[in-house]
């Protein structure tokens, strides 16, 4: 089950909706093409209830495909910054760890957000997953890195639309750990091989130090924290260097 907001410059935002219990982590995903919710919900569903998942919904996305041919996202700093702004309180929210999942043009996307956010002191993310794309600075000259959260890349070792330099570029962007992930699949690995991807971005977070938000207060004023994690088969890890 789905909420979705929209904002004045017509940006969506589609949530899954949480069971009472709350969640550890709020995951917002950058999908690559338009008209793909229903993927990504698929996706979204088997994270829960560990992680939240917000779904970001360009302009002109009517959401699932029906009669429309997808379109890739552009990747501009325009349609970053809106999508910056209409994220707005919800990458500030307290109690939930915040971390970005990019697809294709959406990995950019969500790169060039992050760094809005690390630009502006807004709450850093603790990682960044890139899936399906080189790296922005993969034929740039060397320079600083621009983050400093954890970057996560993940790659079909068949897939045409990457290359294992291009991918392993992702490194140079940050200041923090970087991982490299790869999956036997070419360019459809979101859909068929999703469980792989899912334990890849839960095993990634959890592995981060604890952090538990605490529920409501009981009936007597009392707050109780919570010590409840939702487990899935570890994932395999593959050194690219």
């Amino acid at each position: 089950m789905t909420t979705q907001e929209k904002t004045p410059d017509d940006i969506g935002l589609i949530r899954i909706l949480q069971p009472e219990t709350p969640s550890r982590f709020r995951l917002i995903c950058f999908p690559g093409h338009t008209h793909s919710t229903s993927l990504y919900l698929r996706l979204a569903e088997l994270l829960l209830p560990t992680v939240e998942v917000l779904l970001i919904q360009y302009p002109g996305d009517s959401g699932d495909s029906g009669d429309h041919l997808p379109q890739t996202v552009p990747d501009s700093e325009e349609l970053a910054s809106k999508i910056f702004e209409a994220l707005g309180d919800w990458t500030g929210r307290p109690g939930r760890r915040l971390a970005f999942f990019g697809h294709r043009a959406g990995a950019r996307l969500a790169h060039r957000v992050a760094e809005r956010l690390e630009r502006e002191n807004s709450p850093l993310l603790v990682t960044l997953f890139v899936s399906g794309s080189n790296a922005p600075c993969v034929h740039a000259p060397l320079g600083p890195p621009t983050l400093r959260c954890r970057v996560v890349a993940l790659a079909g070792d068949r897939d045409p639309a990457v290359t294992p330099a291009g991918v392993r570029a992702w490194r140079r962007c940050t200041s923090g750990p970087f991982d490299l992930e790869t999956l036997p699949a070419a360019r459809d690995y979101l859909d068929s091989h999703k469980r792989e991807v899912i334990n890849i971005v839960h095993d990634q977070l959890m592995s981060l130090p604890p952090f538990e938000p605490p529920e409501p207060p009981g009936p007597g004023g009392e707050l109780r924290l919570l010590g409840r994690r939702h487990h899935l088969r570890p994932s395999r890890t593959l050194d690219a260097e």
